[in-house]
């Protein structure tokens, strides 16, 4: 593989670079690798990434065994920052994107993190939940479930209350371990609340369990972001020879936050106010915060 060889063309702002937003994150650009035998440019992909990216051909590794990939895309629930990091320093001439996770404090100038704004889809989140609980009365109530997530669960309760002001918000906080967060969801299934909203992982399928057990709905911020979308803007842009170091942003706008598809439990008519909601946050027409 060729050698990269990095030169500092910008520093990412908002509408910069054609991907994010952040003053930290900086581009390189070099000579476009070749297409490879299999028909495309070949790109590494760490953990269950989905790039479907016509002219891309994702293939998938360990990151204990990197090929000669000019981009490894790594799913940051595989891998944190300092151990992509370590990677990173090892093979100088391979980019490697943390999708997920801010890479701030690691230095290596192969390295970037594809961060998604977890606010704005909290707010969304907060959106849905809103429509949703409205649904069975003006004054019902949605709780927030798992680990102390203050900034989280607060951009949740302005979704919430942009969408149904009547509606109340219990912060059920319990330790990530499943079975404390299926406690603090009937915990608040007893408070009456109609709409359980966890963060993810195993926290969040524990929350929804409880949920479903009491014929009630559950959502995860994992419903509102699309990591694979972020993904695939970062190969592109290397097919074209462009590479990140640092963080990089992802919001509603560049199609990395929005809202997808949702336990069956949430109508149709939630569903499609908060999309609706996601396009407006999408276009600058509203702000999350």
């Amino acid at each position: 593989m060729r050698r990269l060889v990095s030169v500092l063309v910008c520093a990412l702002v908002v509408g910069g670079c054609g991907t994010g937003r952040n003053d930290a994150a900086t581009t390189s650009r070099t000579t476009p690798t070749t297409t490879t035998a299999r028909g495309g440019f070949q790109v590494g992909v760490v953990g269950p990434l989905a790039v479907d990216v016509p002219g891309i051909v994702p293939r998938h590794e360990p990151l204990t065994r990197i090929g000669e990939e000019p981009l490894v895309l790594v799913d940051s629930h595989t891998a944190g920052p300092a151990a992509v990091a370590t990677v990173a320093r090892a093979h100088p001439t391979i980019h490697f994107a943390l999708v997920g996770a801010s890479v701030k404090g690691q230095h290596a100038p192969n390295l970037a993190g594809l961060v998604l704004k977890d606010d704005d889809a909290a707010y969304l989140a907060g959106i849905t939940a809103g429509l949703a609980a409205a649904e069975t009365g003006p004054t019902a109530r949605v709780a927030w479930v798992g680990p102390e997530e203050r900034a989280l669960a607060a951009a949740f309760g302005r979704g919430v209350h942009a969408a149904a002001p009547g509606i109340a918000v219990l912060h059920q906080w319990s330790r990530s371990i499943p079975a404390r967060c299926k406690e603090a969801a009937l915990t608040g299934l007893g408070r009456s609340a109609v709409v359980v909203m966890a963060h993810g992982g195993l926290c969040a399928a524990a929350a929804a369990s409880a949920a479903h057990e009491q014929n009630m709905p559950a959502l995860a911020l994992r419903d509102f972001l699309f990591p694979s979308v972020a993904a695939g803007v970062v190969a592109r842009e290397a097919v074209s020879g462009v590479f990140h170091s640092g963080d990089v942003v992802f919001g509603p706008a560049t199609g990395a936050v929005g809202v997808g598809k949702l336990d069956p439990l949430i109508s149709a008519t939630a569903t499609a106010g908060g999309r609706a909601a996601a396009q407006d946050l999408a276009s600058g027409g509203v702000k999350a915060g």
